[in-house]
Order: structure tokens, then C-alpha cells, then sequence
């Protein structure tokens, strides 16, 4: 690019003007100053002359080259803007990932490659739809909430959604739209799906097997355990004093495993969704006397005393009973069982407004800071207990945290190792 004359023009204007303005100065000085005294002055003067000159070439040099360094700038600048528009364009266009710009409404304005053969379509064909109207999900109402949130400028991040093509097929995706102004000043979406379709498969496949074994072993358990009560039941001149021992250890053993079944197939249940609660009125001062009463021997035995505390202003709650009773006999078994010989077991309700606070407090072995953020994980159990108690499964928590989101409730605790545990639960009584 040549540059242009208007503006080599402007630092040689400027240089001639200083040049002409410091020979003024000069001759001035001549009028004024009365040289005739001097043999130099003519000298002094040629001097004086050149000395403009070369500063005025110096001004003008450097001006050209500051206008020259700032023409180079400015071309660099669109050089680097027209490739940053051009990775940008290739990077949206061939990601893997797809990628949407969605107007405020919902409806596609561009879609990338990854996007078309996600829907099965060709890119154009993408333009114009709504992309609301393919997304499917299976709580109620959650497409329509998102699609206000969006209207609103909410960004979404991550939202489990499954789409529907129009050839039939169907795909799980985790869905991110972020809401911006583009260059033009207008409010538009950058919509990404990230497809989950096989790790969804395979966290269904592992579910099923889950509850299709826990259903296939429950037979053998039961046939076990009635044949193993059966010998008990013979008269003592059948059984020596050892044989009775095995038996009883047989027993516990098959208790034990008929206890870990029906927690994989709860467990197996709240993962496939298929847990249904069934509302009805249940007495809670009845709930949980049945559920203390159960852990009767073992507090005995370990000498505990349980101090409970039953709201009288609330007798009823309209739940489902089978969800609450799993939910608070995990917690008052766990807290028999990590409790001292000696130790307190607190246990009780209160009705605070229009929620149904329920209490389990122990002064047992409490749980570590370092496994306080994990406690309602899955088949995790905390360093202590693992060591102290080696029998458990890490499952009781994690049935108590999904129960009571089932029924709408929040859970939460306090610890300090070696101290003590409360465990709270609140529930919406309407």
C-alpha cells in the first residue's frame, strides 16, 4: 500500500514552515543587532541558515517515520483482526462440539457442522427452528422454565435434556446457552450440546443389572434364611451346642446380605427414577417409637440411653412412610452403632412454621473434616468408621439423601470427630 500525499504532505509542510519562521528569527536578530562591527556576520549567518535547515530535514525525517511506524501499526492491527475473524469463524464451524446462535426466541440463526449432524440435518435446514420445540426432558415443565430463563438473560449451564430429531432419533445432551449482545447491538444465544447419549446408556445399563440381580438374589436369600431357621427350631438333641453357633452365624450372615440387596435395589430405584412416593397420613410419634424400638437389643447392650423429643403440636404428617422411616432409621442405626458404650443418642421432631424439623444427634466418633464433603457419596464411608466399624456398606447415607429429595426435604449435618453428630432434616408439612 503506497501511502498517500496527504499524508507525506503534513510533516513536510511543518518542516518548511519551522524552517521559514527560524530564518525570520534570523533575519530579525540581523536588523535589530548591529553586526557591522564584526567580519563574521555573513558567516554567522550562513551558519545560522544551515543550521535551520538541518532541523527542519530532522523534524521532517522523524514525523515520516512516526507516520510510517503508525501506518505499519494500523496494518498489522487488520491483518490480526481479519485472521482472529477467520480462526474464530473455522473454529465455530468445525468444532466438534455443537454449537447454535439462537435469537431471543429461541429460534436457530447459524448452527456449525457438529449441530447438523447431531439433528441429522443439513446446517441450512437448522436456521429458522426453534429449538425449544426438540428438547424433551423428563420432569415437567423443565423445557418451559428454561426457555423463560433464557427470555430473562439467565444463562444455563449444563442442563440434562434429551433432543428430539425429526428422523426419530433421539440423543442426550447437556445443554449450555449463554445470552450476549453481538457487534450490531442485538440480544442473541450461543447454545452448546454436548452429547451424553452413551454415557447415559451405559449409567441405565448399570442401574438395570443392579435391580435385576437384587431381585434374582432375593429368592436364594430367602430360601437360606428359612432353612437356616428351621434347623434352629429342632429340638436341642438335633443340634450340639457348636452346630447351633454356625447356625446362628448363618443367620447373620444372610441378614446381612438381604439388607445389602434391598439397598442396591433402593438405590437402583432412585437412579432409575422409578421410586413413585405414595402419600398417605402417618403418625409420627408411632413412626418412631416402631423405629427405636428396633434398635432396642443393640442399645441395650451397649448401655445408651435415647432421649427423644416429639412435638406435640404435630402428631401427623402426609408423606410417604415408607421414605421417611428408611430415611430416619438409617440415621438413628448409624447413630446406635457409632455411638460409645455409655454414650446419648438424641432423637426426636419439632414442628418450626410450616416445616417438619426432624433431629438425630449422637456423641459418638463423629465424622473427619477431610470426609464431611463426600458423607452423602455413594458407597463411601468415612476413614473412621471404615477403620472402627468395618461392616457397612456406604450406601445408608447416600438412600437417606435420595429420599429426601424425593419427598421435597433438605438434609444436612454438623460433626467434630470424636465429639459428636447431628443430623437435620426438614421437611414441608403442606
Amino acid at each position: 500500500m503506497k501511502p498517500s500525499s496527504s499524508k507525506i504532505s503534513q510533516p513536510l509542510f511543518f518542516s518548511v514552515t519551522l524552517f521559514f519562521i527560524l530564518l525570520l528569527v534570523i533575519i530579525i536578530a540581523g536588523a535589530v543587532i548591529d553586526f557591522t562591527r564584526f567580519d563574521v556576520f555573513g558567516l554567522l549567518f550562513m551558519t545560522a541558515f544551515v543550521c535551520c535547515a538541518l532541523i527542519a530535514k530532522s523534524v521532517y525525517d522523524s514525523l515520516v517515520v512516526n507516520e510510517q511506524i503508525a501506518r505499519t501499526e494500523v496494518k498489522i492491527a487488520d491483518s490480526i483482526a481479519i485472521d482472529s475473524e477467520e480462526l474464530h469463524t473455522q473454529l465455530y464451524q468445525n468444532s466438534p462440539v455443537p454449537y447454535m446462535l439462537l435469537d431471543t426466541n429461541g429460534v436457530v440463526k447459524s448452527a456449525n457442522i457438529a449441530a447438523g449432524r447431531l439433528y441429522c440435518e443439513t446446517v441450512n435446514s437448522l436456521v429458522g427452528e426453534s429449538v425449544f420445540e426438540s428438547l424433551f426432558s423428563e420432569e415437567a415443565d423443565h423445557i418451559v422454565v428454561l426457555q423463560q430463563k433464557f427470555k430473562s438473560g439467565v444463562p444455563l449451564s449444563e442442563e440434562t435434556v434429551q433432543v428430539h430429531c425429526k428422523n426419530g432419533k433421539t440423543a442426550w445432551v447437556l445443554l449450555s446457552l449463554f445470552p450476549y449482545e453481538n457487534a450490531y447491538g442485538e440480544k442473541i444465544g450461543l447454545l452448546t450440546l454436548v452429547d451424553i447419549t452413551k454415557q447415559k446408556q451405559i449409567e441405565n445399563a448399570k442401574a438395570e443389572f443392579v435391580s435385576l440381580a437384587s431381585h434374582q438374589l432375593r429368592t436364594p436369600i430367602a430360601g437360606i434364611k428359612w432353612s437356616a431357621e428351621l434347623l434352629q427350631m429342632d429340638p436341642d438333641k438335633n443340634l450340639n451346642e457348636k452346630q447351633r453357633r454356625y447356625v446362628e452365624r448363618l443367620l447373620t450372615g444372610v441378614k446381612r446380605m438381604a439388607l445389602l440387596v434391598d439397598d442396591f435395589l433402593r438405590v437402583s430405584r432412585f437412579e432409575l427414577g422409578t421410586f413413585q412416593p405414595e402419600y398417605k397420613m402417618v403418625s409420627l410419634p408411632t413412626l418412631f417409637s416402631e423405629i427405636i424400638r428396633e434398635q432396642e437389643d443393640r442399645v441395650i447392650k451397649k448401655n445408651i440411653s435415647i432421649e427423644t423429643f416429639f412435638d406435640p403440636n404435630i402428631s401427623e404428617l402426609n408423606t410417604d412412610p415408607n421414605l421417611l422411616r428408611m430415611a430416619i432409621s438409617n440415621l438413628y442405626s448409624n447413630s446406635v452403632k457409632y455411638t460409645k458404650p455409655g454414650g446419648t443418642v438424641h432423637v426426636g421432631y419439632k414442628k418450626i412454621g410450616n416445616e417438619l424439623h426432624v433431629s438425630v444427634a449422637d456423641n459418638g466418633m463423629g465424622i473427619p473434616v477431610a470426609d464431611q464433603e463426600r458423607i452423602f457419596t455413594k458407597l463411601y464411608r468415612a476413614s473412621n468408621a471404615t477403620r472402627n466399624e468395618p461392616d457397612g456398606t456406604g450406601l445408608g447415607l447416600y438412600i437417606v439423601k435420595e429420599a429426601i429429595d424425593v419427598l421435597r426435604g433438605k438434609i444436612s449435618f454438623t460433626s467434630v470427630e470424636n465429639v459428636s453428630t447431628t443430623f437435620d432434616i426438614i421437611l414441608p408439612i403442606s
